[in-house]
């Protein structure tokens, strides 16, 4: 089997546009990165290192995550997340062309970098890489990963090692995805002024609040795609609108309790509820964050970032 080649072609302007060309390993599906002669001194495994790392940096001199990513940061140090843009993805199975914000497709290409990097703690999620989906919507982001979950669990099961009906393990993995990502956007802060990566991992994070809460409230709100399995009368209508609520979902910069710890400034309003289990119809308005807008919301949230200088690391 072939490498599994997967082509992002984002169209700034008229003039210019940005080449993508990632390749996974027909096996393992990890992601096969160009060498280089030297990388940023953010992508050191040391700097900002996430507190659940489980790499050696003695044995590790670069975060796998970090020096992944860089090559896509840094291409994009003079764009703002709002920057409308065309994107062109081609893979061997469809070609997907879509205009929108770049900080949506530089959150998608974070989503397939992510899993297949060699990152420890990202991996659970390599089998979406294999099957990479560009500019996934809600819906189908919570589909996919609770399939995926499931199946994974199916496989422990007739291997004889386990294996549960219950969703709780990937809440597990999306509080380790959040300590990630509080770390990839601290080490952001240093390796560009933009805030189009910065939004990018906001967007992300978004997930870490929104799948737990959706498997806590037993994905009520995908059922009805389910009726065809479940006699006449027995599937129980969704009470809750989290995912309705995620589409509208936009950074923005609130009023925040800085004395407060459940305060999230990262996070919309509905999202807070959503965590202390309310169901009051609160949908985000406002436009997209700019940058300095962007700067504010990663700072004192679940994206909080640390600004000491490099050499206090």
């Amino acid at each position: 089997m072939d490498a599994v080649n997967i082509t992002y072609r984002i169209n700034l302007d008229n003039k210019t546009s940005e080449v993508f060309e990632f390749k996974l390993d027909a096996e393992t599906f990890d992601l096969i990165a160009t060498d280089v002669e030297t990388y940023p001194k953010w992508t050191e495994l040391k700097f900002r290192q996430c507190s659940h790392c489980p790499l050696d940096p003695s044995e590790h001199t670069h975060c796998p995550l970090a020096v992944n990513i860089s090559h896509v940061v840094e291409r994009f140090h003079h764009t703002k997340s709002i920057d409308i843009v065309e994107m062109d993805v081609t893979t061997a199975e469809r070609r997907v062309i879509q205009s929108t914000a770049i900080q949506h497709v530089i959150a998608s290409m974070f989503d397939l970098i992510f899993p297949s990097c060699g990152c420890p703690k990202t991996e659970y999620m390599k089998p979406l890489a294999r099957f990479h989906l560009p500019l996934a919507s809600e819906e189908e982001t919570v589909f996919r990963v609770t399939s995926m979950y499931s199946l994974a669990q199916y496989f422990l099961r007739t291997s004889g090692q386990g294996g549960m009906v219950e969703l709780n393990g990937l809440g597990d993995i999306y509080d380790d995805m959040n300590i990630l990502n509080k770390a990839v956007a601290s080490r952001l802060q240093l390796a560009t002024d933009s805030d189009s990566a910065k939004n990018a991992i906001a967007l992300l994070d978004m997930y870490s609040t929104l799948v737990p809460v959706l498997v806590d409230d037993e994905l009520a709100e995908l059922r009805g795609f389910f009726k065809a399995y479940f006699p006449d009368g027995e599937l129980e209508v969704a009470q809750t609108n989290y995912l309705e609520k995620a589409k509208s979902f936009s950074l923005e910069v609130e009023d925040v309790d800085e004395t407060s710890d459940n305060i999230n400034a990262s996070e919309p309003a509905w999202m807070r509820e959503a965590k202390k289990g309310e169901i009051e119809e609160v949908i985000p308005t406002g436009p997209a964050a700019d940058m300095s807008a962007a700067d504010k919301i990663l700072q004192g949230s679940s994206l909080s970032l640390s600004l000491e200088p490099y050499g206090n690391s």
